[in-house]
């Protein structure tokens, strides 16, 4: 790949428990679809898209790794993990359990990554009567554990998922800065 000048190559990972909706994240983000069909993600997947945020005056091109979250595959997700510069940990707004896990995927993240800007994100806001997790309670988590944000999205419809790639873009340039 070949990028060009004053072009920045960026690696996000995109984490969380497994059916979260990572992979619909992503899909949603780079090609403008959803899939109803769940296939989970086997190892690792990656996908390219250039971001471009006008008013920052930042141009990047993104590799953004989907990181399987089935534990069978926790031992190779360091590998997956080293090189990262910023993260996105989801959980699923309709299961208590997955928001209960987001620490185990930043203690993750830290182990094989270092401390890089990441932020935690619900998923699923447009299952809004199977909701489990309040608004607080994920805002609650994300200040605690030091996130850079918490956004609720919806993979399905597109809700705030280019908010959500947008504002982990500019953090990660911002640290890069330092």
């Amino acid at each position: 790949m070949e990028a060009r000048i004053g072009m920045h190559i960026l690696k996000l990972c995109v984490l969380g428990d497994g059916a979260v909706g990572k992979t619909s994240l992503i899909i949603q983000h780079v090609d403008k679809r959803f899939e109803e069909e769940y296939k989970p993600t086997i190892g690792f997947d990656i996908a390219l898209k250039t971001m471009k945020i006008q008013e920052e005056g930042i141009e990047a091109e993104l590799l953004i790794w989907d990181i399987a979250g089935q534990a069978i595959f926790e031992k190779i997700r360091e590998e997956y993990l080293q090189g990262t510069n910023g993260a996105m940990i989801l959980f699923d707004l309709t299961r208590k359990e997955t928001l209960d896990h987001v620490k185990d995927w930043l203690h993750e993240l830290i182990n094989y990554a270092g401390k890089v800007p990441f932020i935690v994100i619900g998923n699923k806001a447009d299952l809004a009567d199977e909701r489990k997790v309040s608004e607080e309670e994920g805002k609650t988590l994300a200040k605690e554990i030091g996130a850079i944000e918490y956004i609720e999205t919806s993979a399905k419809t597109g809700e705030k998922v280019e908010d959500a790639f947008e504002k982990i873009i500019k953090a990660i340039m911002k640290s890069l800065k330092k």
